[in-house]
């Protein structure tokens, strides 16, 4: 799929009683042998005014293809009165299936979000959900989801990762921060689906689902059996690097086919509103003396701007799992060549995972 930069906003009539809406965030296991699965999106809305029920989303929303590969999305805006307003949301799913192993990364990032008028609020909100598999176990982590600026029933924002599924009542409902649904044998199969902000409203009376809002969801699972194959050398990876406030979020495909490099990446440096999108990979190689690590480059449009772009110096699998261990270095250029600060170091949310020839 390829990258959207699109502004879109989502507007509503403003809503009273909230009556009768049913909803639920269950998923079934489908998922076959030697497979992937991605799935990524910024807000999700369930209502129903008095007389008919009203969707919004989930959007943008983003969907891995089983084989692998990347997909990303973004909205400038989203606004639906008295229940949701934000800005700024960037999508990420990756992943791949080599033969000692199998990995799928995803990411979804909100900033500036208000629901119910200011019952909760948020500078920055980031779900990242990674799973990986080699064929005796299977794992997947929430590591370097968390809220920036968070306040709830008006208190004094604070930086946070809650511990997964913590519940705080508001008026006429509660919050769910860290919203965590776990899947998988933990052996050929793992899955994990991240709700940062998950936020439920009831009838007074008879306790329906009244509203049913999602801010920031990630999904990543894996199915692996693994089996002699013989392939070019290719990299996939999703995550985080920085921590609080001063953070980067990416996504990329990178690899070799018949030799001739293809791939994609997505890199937004939120620190610095710095948002890069490949137009096209043009080198791509191992680093010599490493079995771990890869370089690649290749022409980029900067904050919707063609003319750049960018070089992953270095981008090394260390190891499971990624967070703590793997490592991106990557340099972005103006169109006069002029390099761009940009972020680099280990990473604290995410995983890389390289399949060698």
């Amino acid at each position: 799929m390829n990258h959207q930069m699109r502004q879109y906003v989502v507007s509503l009539a403003a809503m009273g009683l909230l009556v009768g809406v049913t909803t639920g965030n269950a998923r079934a296991w489908n998922t076959p042998a030697n497979s992937i699965g991605g799935e990524a999106y910024g807000v999700s809305v369930k209502v129903s005014a008095s007389t008919a029920a009203v969707t919004v989303g989930p959007t943008p929303h983003v969907v891995l293809c089983p084989d692998g590969g990347m997909a990303a999305d973004r909205l400038l805006k989203i606004s639906v009165p008295n229940l949701v307003g934000s800005e700024t949301l960037p999508v990420v799913t990756t992943g791949s299936i080599g033969s000692d192993s199998a990995s799928a990364q995803s990411s979804a990032t909100v900033e500036r979000v208000n629901l119910l008028n200011g019952a909760v609020a948020a500078q920055l909100v980031v779900a990242m959900s990674g799973s990986t598999a080699d064929g005796s176990a299977a794992r997947s982590t929430a590591e370097g989801s968390t809220l920036i600026g968070l306040s709830i029933n008006g208190s004094t924002p604070v930086d946070v990762t809650p511990s997964p599924n913590t519940t705080i009542p508001i008026p006429g409902g509660a919050v769910i921060l860290n919203e965590q649904i776990p899947e998988g044998d933990g052996v050929h199969t793992s899955g994990l689906t991240v709700n940062m902000i998950h936020v439920v409203l009831k009838d007074p009376l008879t306790g329906t689902i009244t509203a049913d809002i999602v801010v920031s969801s990630a999904h990543s699972d894996v199915s692996f059996v693994p089996a002699p194959k013989v392939g070019n050398a290719f990299m996939t990876g999703g995550g985080k690097l920085g921590t609080g406030r001063d953070i980067a979020t990416f996504g990329f495909n990178a690899g070799s086919r018949g030799g001739a490099p293809h791939g994609q990446l997505e890199y937004n440096d939120h620190g610095q509103n710095l948002k890069v999108h490949s137009l096209s990979i043009k080198s791509f190689g191992l680093i010599d003396g490493t079995l771990t690590c890869v370089t690649f480059s290749g022409p980029a449009r900067v904050n919707n701007v063609d003319g750049y772009s960018f070089k992953v110096n270095q981008a090394c699998d260390n190891g499971e799992p990624g967070v703590g261990h793997d490592t991106l270095d990557i340099s972005v250029f103006g169109p006069d060549g002029i390099l761009i600060p940009s972020h680099s170091g280990t990473l604290t949310g995410g995983n890389l995972q390289l399949h060698p020839e």
